[in-house]
C-alpha cells in the first residue's frame, strides 16, 4: 500500500538539503580563503551553480504548487503566503548576485578573483540568514496552517504539482 503523499514534509525535507549545501559552499569558501587553487575555484562555482538550481527549483515548488492551492484554501487571510512571496522575492534577488558573480569568476586575475570571493562569502552568509528566517516562519506557522486546512485531496494535487516542476 502506497503512502500518502506528503508534499509539506518533502519541502521540509529540501530545507535541510538546501542549508547543508549552503554550509558546503562556506566550507569551500573558507578553504580558499586559506589556499587560493584554481581546483577549489572551480568546486566553489560548480557547487554553487548546483545549489543556485536546487534553490530555484524549491522556490518554484512553493509558489507553483503549495501556495496557490493554500491561498484557495485560505481565502482572504493570505497573509502567509503574500510574506512568504516577498521573502523569496529577497532570497532571488540575492541568488542572482551570487549568480554574476559565480559565472563571471575568473582565475587568471589573482586580487580579483580575491576579492570575488570575499563578496561571495558575504552573499552567501546573507542568503544563510534570510533562508533561515524564511524557514523558521515557514516550518513553524506556514506549513502548520497549511496541515490544518488542506485535506488529503489537495495534498496529492500539491505533490503532482510539485512532481511536475522539472528541476
Amino acid at each position: 500500500m502506497m503512502e500518502n503523499p506528503d508534499p509539506i514534509k518533502t519541502l521540509m525535507e529540501r530545507h535541510i538539503g538546501l542549508v547543508d549545501e549552503l554550509d558546503l559552499l562556506k566550507i569551500t569558501i573558507d578553504r580558499l580563503k586559506k589556499r587560493f587553487s584554481p581546483h577549489l575555484i572551480e568546486a566553489l562555482k560548480r557547487e554553487t551553480l548546483s545549489f543556485l538550481k536546487s534553490m530555484e527549483h524549491h522556490i518554484r515548488c512553493e509558489e507553483e504548487a503549495l501556495f496557490p492551492v493554500l491561498e484557495v484554501a485560505l481565502g482572504s487571510k493570505r497573509e502567509q503566503t503574500i510574506s512568504m512571496v516577498r521573502d523569496h522575492s529577497n532570497l532571488k534577488e540575492e541568488i542572482e548576485r551570487l549568480r554574476t558573480l559565480i559565472t563571471n569568476l575568473e582565475i587568471e586575475n589573482l586580487e580579483e578573483c580575491k576579492k570575488i570571493i570575499n563578496l561571495v562569502d558575504t552573499i552567501i552568509a546573507s542568503l544563510t540568514d534570510l533562508f533561515s528566517r524564511h524557514i523558521n516562519n515557514e516550518e513553524n506557522h506556514l506549513f502548520k496552517l497549511a496541515k490544518e486546512v488542506l485535506p488529503e485531496k489537495e495534498l496529492i494535487e500539491i505533490e503532482k504539482r510539485m512532481q511536475g516542476i522539472e528541476e
